[in-house]
């Protein structure tokens, strides 16, 4: 009886485990170097919370970009306050270029229809970066503009990425990862 209770008790855990938000990322496949990659459905499916019948309406509308960043952590002083401060230096963002895969023609109300199955994501369509200054002394305090920084001393520097896919003014990321500093 234990033991059943127990795994009662696990594959609840898993359960919710599987259920909590995040990347949604069951099927996706993509390299973050070549920006190719391949996105199903289900993936679509559960980033946006859609049904079948309206990813295939949204299909045509649908974005993906490879987005990727630099961040410096720095210790900053301010006057007699020391802090950490995450600086966002670089920024950056690929257009993707994609193509929907169909699979079985399907009658509907409005006729047939192809259903979609996935996306190939094919690589870089165009992309724009940006970078940013990071804290120096006298410039203003992040957190009060009248006092100016004394001392900034870089700590840390991270890198990453994400697969990200937008339909119209929604979006959602589908996988992050972090790259070398």
């Amino acid at each position: 009886m234990r033991a059943l209770v127990r795994v009662v008790i696990a594959g609840a855990v898993v359960a919710a485990g599987l259920a909590t938000g995040g990347p949604a990322n069951a099927a996706v496949t993509y390299d973050p170097e070549t920006k190719k990659g391949y996105v199903a459905k289900t993936d679509l499916l559960k980033a946006f919370g859609w049904t079948e019948a309206t990813l295939n309406a949204k299909a045509a509308g649908i974005v993906f970009n490879h987005d990727f960043w630099t961040d410096d952590t720095y210790t900053v002083t301010c006057g007699k306050r020391t802090f950490a401060l995450v600086h966002h230096r670089e920024f950056g963002r690929y257009e993707l270029f994609d193509a929907a895969i169909t699979g079985k023609r399907a009658r509907g109300a409005q006729g047939y229809a192809a259903t979609v199955t996935g996306f190939w994501v094919t690589g870089p369509r165009f992309g724009i970066s940006g970078t940013t200054v990071g804290p120096a002394p006298g410039q203003p305090c992040p957190d009060d503009a009248k006092s100016k920084v004394t001392k900034a001393k870089l700590t840390a520097t991270s890198k990453g990425w994400a697969l990200q896919v937008s339909s119209g003014e929604l979006s959602r990321r589908l996988r992050t990862g972090s790259a070398p500093a």
